[in-house]
């Protein structure tokens, strides 16, 4: 296998991957399954290469599409048996055909059993299992990560569900199968899809013609209603626009084109305007910035711990020692109410629906939902453990929270739903995020599909990872000062931190510059 990557024709739409060899002549058992195992590397052509370490029947048949296993370590091999050969792998992660990416279930090694026969005097291998298998590092060159985009419970948002796939000239159909094959089992019951149940493509491909994505479906489709159509359109536009070259969706039927216009809604937007505490409450920005209305007055009469704003910045919650105030209002007309009578809060958050949530610390305790000044709900969070931190996700229907049990500190991601007047209907179970460099003491949501973590070593600095919400860690540039507190920056990329010593750092392009001193708090408005 060459050590780098190879450019393959834009034509092909096959993109960076290495470039492995094919079977050499006289090459033994352990040889021809080595050689297999290592042409996994190279999806373009279809996997041509690693087919060809197979019998000629057997490459017609062979799916390296089903599933990819994640290997550390060298593997095993073992004869056992004439054209047996048993290959022990240390699994770190799988993917699904339709790119979900999983932890194993298990710490046992996986073992893989291929049968080999003559052909031609040559070994080839005649079974085998539908998978390819790489190292984490060609994982990361190899493989992409993409949205498989459906609705939030009332169709009003489009949510994202992580799934990697190698950038080919098949990933278009392999996105618009796993829309129809639904979402991860996480989050089933908060999502929806626009597109009819049992919809099937006509052929198994997604044709890009000048720019623009053809997508043929059966007859099914077309149970979807005028609105549903619309809906539909716009889920899969918001999945395939993710493709290099592809500038526009057509949706057909039986190879009839439909005359859809999609509806109008796009994925939510991953930057964020930052916010900061300090005399008053004020966006952070280039030049002096005043005061939002209101609020200077009521930091200096009311110490707060923590603040939120809305969308809007025209309301303000405040965690006090006193309860949960809330001031609203412009100019000389704002107004300040107390909304709740909890003083022991680690979070409070807007959603985008303009609901304001606030979160006590104690484990078991509601959860408050106020629609401006009223308690519209107190909902129950189904997960045991003191809170430290909370946010939601761009999206609102996904919502983040630091727990606290056991002595350990987890990131529980929930789901939740909304009825139709758009009040918080039911929180689920969704996954759990073990940070794995040190304890977990903020944490923000960089986009919908990752989330961004700041850590507390053992030696007492702090230290940046993001953790997509499905695939593999990656280190983000060591922060200057010791953290206290993140939350997302103008870009999915970018950070404000809070300091212990007050100081805010703004992190964007990789590099770290102080933006304040003497504040207090920090959060964003989406």
């Amino acid at each position: 296998m060459k050590s780098g990557p190879e450019i393959a024709s834009e034509i092909e739409q096959e993109f960076a991957y290495y470039s492995p060899s094919g079977p050499t002549p006289g090459a033994d058992q352990q040889q021809i399954v080595s050689g297999f195992l290592a042409a996994g590397t190279g999806p373009q052509g279809d996997y041509s290469v690693a087919r060809e370490f197979l019998s000629q029947d057997f490459a017609q048949r062979w799916k390296p599409d089903a599933s990819v296993l994640i290997r550390s370590g060298a593997p095993d091999f073992q004869e056992a048996g004439t054209g047996l050969q048993i290959v022990s792998l240390n699994v770190t992660a799988r993917l699904d055909e339709h790119g979900r990416y999983q932890d194993p279930l298990s710490n046992e090694p996986a073992k893989l059993r291929f049968q080999l026969e003559q052909e031609n005097g040559e070994w080839r291998i005649s079974s085998a299992p539908d998978l390819t298998v790489v190292t984490a590092p060609v994982f990361s060159v190899v493989f992409q990560p993409y949205s498989v985009y459906f609705f939030d419970s009332q169709l009003r948002r489009l949510v994202a569900d992580s799934r990697w796939f190698p950038s080919r000239a098949s990933t278009g159909t392999r996105l618009v199968n796993a829309m129809l094959a639904g979402p991860s089992s996480w989050m089933k019951d908060s999502v929806r899809t626009a597109i009819p149940l049992d919809t099937k493509l006509t052929i198994d491909a997604v044709k890009v013609e000048n720019g623009v994505a053809q997508v043929d479906f059966d007859s099914t489709a077309l149970s979807a209603d005028s609105i549903g159509r619309r809906l539909m359109l716009a889920q899969i536009r918001a999945t395939l626009l993710q493709l290099s070259g592809v500038n526009e969706v057509a949706i057909y039927v039986n190879a009839s084109p439909q005359e859809i216009v999609p509806a109008s809604v796009t994925p939510s937007r991953n930057g964020a305007q930052g916010i900061a505490m300090t005399e008053g409450v004020v966006r952070l920005g280039s030049g002096i910035q005043q005061p939002l209305p209101g609020t200077a007055v009521f930091v200096e009469n009311n110490q707060p711990s923590q603040f939120a704003t809305n969308a809007a910045s025209d309301q303000v919650a405040f965690a006090t020692s006193t309860g949960v105030y809330v001031v609203g209002g412009s100019g000389i007309a704002a107004r300040t109410q107390r909304i709740s009578e909890e003083t022991d809060i680690v979070a409070l958050a807007f959603d985008p629906d303009g609901l304001l949530w606030v979160f006590p610390r104690r484990s078991g305790s509601e959860l408050q939902v106020f629609d401006n000044t009223t308690l519209v709900k107190s909902i129950v969070l189904p997960a045991l453990g003191e809170r430290t931190a909370a946010e939601f996700s761009p999206d609102g229907a996904r919502l983040g929270v630091l727990l606290q049990a056991d002595g350990q500190a987890i990131l529980e991601i929930f789901t939740l739903t909304k009825d139709v007047r758009l009040m918080p209907n039911i929180i689920y179970r969704g996954v759990r995020i073990d940070p794995v460099i040190g304890t977990p003491i903020s944490f923000s949501w960089q986009n919908q599909a990752n989330v961004r973590v700041l850590e507390l070593t053992q030696t007492g600095s702090t230290t940046l990872n993001d953790y997509p919400l499905a695939g593999p860690r990656a280190q983000i540039s060591m922060p200057p000062i010791k953290g206290r507190k993140i939350v997302a920056g103008s870009t999915e990329f970018s950070t404000y931190m809070l300091g212990d010593n007050q100081e805010i750092w703004a992190l964007a392009g990789g590099t770290w510059r102080r933006v304040m001193t003497s504040a207090l708090d920090v959060t964003n408005s989406r």
